[in-house]
């Protein structure tokens, strides 16, 4: 399963072909790590796709097996007012992306778990992982969202699933979701951000859910209220989770 560019492009929106340059790579350690040490193009996007990483991560520095078959893809695109930085909208657009790409082209509804992977019931799908872009100065000035998606690969175990059986039943190749993932991500980053927190709602039905532990500790008779767009959970006894806070729910 080949990714070629210029079938990608061909399939981007007109807006988005002249926004951004898009390199496919046979192997890279990681994606992210490559961009990372890119030169950030003034108000220009540059994507890379990898066939294969070899030192693929996701949060934590927890490792993501990356062989081929797999769709490494991540974006770099700059950022405008580093005080006003929401890096939740960055991660909650690429996982509805992916959830709205998968449905459309492979008829199937998959779910969202805060804050950033994508599961098919138990399995794990796909992972996300948001940077931040320093430049020379040390100020924030990009952000790479990177996704590693078992699109087509070998991989499958209990915890680990893919979509390879929907993929050859659907006919449906990786440049052709590639690019309608970007297409469906550059859309997403332009809502306002209250409006693309109600749309991850819809794949991460969280409100109501309950807690097993919070911060490693049990709990009991607590559940989600609320999700802010800066990707806080507001619990039902009006205390708050931020992003990076170690959580379990009891379902």
């Amino acid at each position: 399963m080949t990714i070629e560019a210029a079938q990608i492009q061909r399939v981007l929106s007109p807006e988005l072909r002249d926004l951004l340059t898009l390199s496919v790579q046979q192997v890279l350690p990681s994606t992210n790590a490559y961009l990372l040490q890119q030169p950030m193009r003034d108000q220009q996007w540059s994507v890379v796709i990898a066939q294969q990483q070899t030192q693929g991560r996701g949060q934590r520095d927890h490792q993501f097996a990356s062989p081929i078959g797999g769709l490494y893809l991540s974006l770099l695109m700059p950022v405008r007012d580093s005080a006003q930085f929401n890096a939740f909208q960055q991660t909650a657009a690429a996982g509805v992306a992916l959830a709205e790409t998968i449905q459309a082209l492979l008829h199937y509804e998959v779910q969202l778990k805060w804050v950033n992977d994508v599961y098919d019931q138990q399995q794990k799908l796909a992972g996300i992982l948001t940077e931040g872009y320093l430049d020379v100065t040390g100020r924030l000035s990009g952000v790479v969202v990177g996704v590693g998606l078992n699109f087509a690969s070998t991989i499958e175990t209990e915890h680990i699933g893919n979509l390879r059986a929907l993929v050859v039943a659907q006919q449906v190749t990786i440049n052709q979701f590639s690019a309608q993932y970007l297409n469906r991500l550059y859309t997403l980053l332009q809502l306002p951000a209250l409006e693309l927190t109600r749309r991850h709602q819809r794949w991460t039905p969280l409100v109501g859910r309950k807690f097993q532990t919070i911060a490693g500790q049990p709990v009991q008779d607590i559940s989600v209220s609320a999700l802010k767009p800066d990707g806080t959970l507001i619990l039902s006894n009006q205390q708050i989770v931020r992003i990076g806070q170690r959580v379990r729910f009891a379902d």
